[in-house]
Formats: C-alpha cells, structure tokens, sequence
C-alpha cells in the first residue's frame, strides 16, 4: 500500500518523533504493558476469541492514535496518516500457557514471549498494519482467563497510555460481555472513523519550558559505570521479578514512613544492587526517572488522565557509592540515597517552576535539534550517559472495574520496553496491578550488559526490598 496516499492526520510532535526515529534506525523498538484478565463468573460461557475483537474495536473507535501510523518517521517533516481500516486477525494473537500459571511466581513464559515482542519492530507489511499488537496467553484453553500484552510503538504512546489501554479494554471487555447482541458473526475488519482526530502533540498542550541555566546533577571527579558504547544492533534480553501485594505493600509502608516515594525507594534499591556487583572503583552511578506530564497538559483533568499519547519528560540523579555507607546519623542502610533521589524528584515538580508555572522540561532541549535522525546516528560508538532507569507507572486504577456489577477483573500487570540503544544500560519498567502486587521488568541489550550481573542484579533487587534497608 502506498501510504502517502492514506488520509494524511497532523505532523509528529517532537517527542513522538524522538521515538519514531529511534524506532526507524533500529535504537528502540516497542513498549509492552500485559494485564491479567480475569472473570469471576462461572457459570457463563463465553466465546473468548469474538469478545476480545469486539472490546478491541471499542478501543479502535474510541482512541483515534490507535489507527493512525507514522510515514518519513526519520525525517524532520514526518506525519500520522489514517488506516481505512484494521484487521484484528491479522494484529491479535492468542496462545495457550503450556503449564499452569502460579500467581505467586515470575512468569517465565510471559517474560519470552514479551522478549520476542521487544525484538520485533512495526517494519512489516508497513502501511497495512497498525503500530500496535496484542497478544493473549490464555490460561487454558476451555477457560476465561488470560493475559492481554499491548505491545506498541513509542510514538502511539508512552508507559502511561499502555494503563490507559487497560483500563479501557476491560470496559469494553464488560460491555461486550454484557450486550444483548450476539458476537458470533462479529468481523474482524474494524472501519476507522473518515472524520477521526488525533489529541494535539506535546508542545501545543505544554508550553515545554527550557531552563537556559541548568544546575549540574552530577558531582565531578567520580568515576561511573554506564556499560559498553553505544552500539548497534539493539537486541533486547529481558526478564521480570514479581512482588507478592503483601511484600510490595510493606515497602510502600516503609517509603511512607521515611517520606520517600516508592519510585525514590525503588531507584536506591537499584543503585544499591548495582555498586554490590560492580567494581568498588565504580563510585557514582546516573539513573533516569521520567516524569508523566499529564498534569501540566492544556486538557481537563479527565481527558488529560486519558490521553493516549507521548506526553514525559525525564530527570537525571546521580547516586554515590558513599550514599550506603553505615552511617550513625542514618541507621537505615541506603536512606540517603533514596531521599537524594526523592529530592531531586521534587525539586523537578515544585522546586524550580519555569514563569510560565510549569516544571522546566528536558524534552524541551530537542526542539533546537533540526535532524534528530543524524543526532542519534552521531551517538554510535560514544559511552551512554546513564547506568540504569526507573520508569514506574504507579498502581493501575479503573474505578468502574471495583463496581460490584463489573464483571471483569484486572490483576497481575507487567511494564515491559526494548532495551535503548542510546539509553541507559539496564532499563526497569514497573507497575502495580489491580492485585497490589509490583512487577519489575528488567531490559538490557545484547553485548552491552552481561546477563550474570542482570541476574544478580536482580538477585540484589528483591533482597533489598524485602529487608530493612534501601
């Protein structure tokens, strides 16, 4: 299909084409938010299959960037068009778990089928599909439930809108249940709306400020550890780490009481396992937090709280090895490096507010950038200015799905994205599902991070959480 001939929508804001570059050179390729989808009712039976494609189409109808895919995703000039139409068949996928799934455990199974769909880019059959997949690993294979992976390009929308995707797929997974109207003959060809409009890109909902004079994070002098050089090509190992809801709601109490956040307690924890595996040589290490700018968009509260699309900013923290040092004045091992991260994490949103009211944004900085496509190619070969990320979308909320007449049930949920060729060296990606439960999803690339310190990196990460300390 030719594509420029396809209903040609608006131009790629910036930051979406940060990422549709970055997907188009082959530096990233996907985000990946799964739910555990579960329906209480048993007595019901339900043909699974047609009632996915019909809370699908629900979602297609409602979220026009769901069928809007980027053309000249390299260039400066480049544009969403619409898709006519889309073919479930063609973009959901369902499978059967080969053994029983143990809530209380790591989903290994779910973790290589997301490692396979974070090596997989929206290249193929370009112009015919959507930038985005699902794919459901059901249970059983007579039985309801299942786990939904929305897999997506970065450009459609950031951790956040993989939430949002959730929330409104088990809504429309209720209305379809509970509809009068037979499924049986529903087609899998879902008509996108000829009049659809897409939200308006970042820089017309927030005035993106730019602080001319920023303050250095990093102390100088110290030596880092941010892995191998950038390189190519990008292929991503990943793996996840559950969190019992009664583990993962202890540490939520133990952040409270230290006025920490849990994303300030969870970056101290990485840092910790991280200075515990690398040479004591290594006396600082750089961290990334992004930050969900919702909040600051020009929308109202319910359409901002909704808006599937690109809308974060990130914030740099350096950690010292010194931070884990005993420390009388500190009893708490590695306090002092969560309060520096939450520090940081608070000047950003109320500490240093812009004229205007908003926080100073990064992402601002690449506006001035005329060809982001030959910005990130100059990078290859240079050393990467982050050890590690902490991207936490915080706990999954639906209020209809707590009504007592809500019939379907969101549970476990798993953050998942391709390792960044330019990015930190170990990715993390975590959420709180609708059981109250952490999952940590660890991605690193190929040849850049050796998987035996990921694994005791990882080893480090749920001994830390489960202590005392930070």
């Amino acid at each position: 299909m030719d594509v420029e001939q396809l209903p040609k929508l608006r131009s790629l804001g910036r930051s979406e084409q940060l990422s549709a570059v970055s997907h188009a050179i082959g530096f990233f390729h996907n985000v990946g938010v799964s739910a555990h989808y579960s329906m209480p009712t048993t007595t019901a039976h339900y043909g699974l299959q047609t009632t996915i494609y019909a809370a699908l189409a629900n979602l297609i109808h409602r979220h026009a960037i769901l069928s809007a895919i980027p053309v000249n995703e390299d260039l400066p000039d480049a544009y969403w068009v619409r898709l006519p139409s889309i073919d479930l068949a063609s973009c959901v996928t369902f499978l059967t778990r080969s053994q029983s799934f143990d809530k209380s455990k790591d989903d290994q199974e779910l973790d290589k089928i997301l490692q396979e769909q974070h090596n997989t880019n929206f290249k193929s059959n370009y112009g015919s599909l959507p930038f985005w997949r699902v794919v459901i690993l059901r249970d059983t294979e007579t039985g309801l439930d299942f786990t939904a992976s929305f897999i997506f390009h970065h450009s459609i929308g950031d951790g956040a809108t993989g939430l949002i995707f959730h929330k409104f797929f088990r809504g429309a997974l209720d209305a379809a249940t509970s509809s009068n109207e037979s499924l049986a003959n529903i087609s899998t060809l879902v008509q996108s709306s000829s009049n659809v409009q897409l939200l308006p890109t970042l820089e017309e909902l927030h005035p993106l400020p730019l602080n001319e004079n920023p303050v250095d994070f990093r102390n100088k002098g110290l030596e880092e550890w941010t892995a191998a050089p950038i390189q190519l090509p990008c292929h991503t190992h990943y793996r996840s780490l559950y969190l019992s809801s009664a583990s993962s709601s202890k540490f939520a109490q133990r952040c409270k009481q230290n006025s920490l956040t849990v994303t300030s307690g969870l970056q101290a924890i990485l840092a910790h396992s991280l200075f515990d595996v690398l040479p004591q040589n290594v006396s600082a290490l750089t961290g990334i937090i992004p930050i969900n700018l919702r909040p600051w968009l020009n929308l109202h509260k319910g359409a901002a709280d909704n808006a599937m699309g690109s809308f974060i900013d990130a914030i740099k923290v350096q950690t010292q090895r010194s931070h884990f040092e005993p420390n009388d004045n500190n009893p708490i091992q590695g306090l002092p490096a969560a309060h520096h991260a939450s520090q940081a994490i608070t000047h950003y949103l109320t500490g240093n507010p812009s004229p205007s009211g908003e926080p100073y944004t990064s992402v601002a900085f690449f506006k001035a950038i005329p060809d982001v496509a030959a910005a990130f190619k100059s990078m290859l070969g240079t050393n990467r200015d982050a050890a590690f990320e902490v991207s936490n979308l915080g706990r999954f909320g639906d209020e209809a799905a707590e009504a007592a007449d809500s019939q379907w049930r969101v549970g476990r949920m798993t953050f998942s994205r391709s390792a960044v060729a330019f990015g930190a060296a170990l990715n993390t990606s975590v959420v709180s599902g609708g059981d109250g439960a952490l999952t940590i999803g660890f991605s690193w690339q190929e040849g850049v991070v050796d998987d035996a310190l990921v694994e005791a990196v990882v080893g480090g990460f749920k001994k830390y959480f489960d202590s005392e300390s930070f």
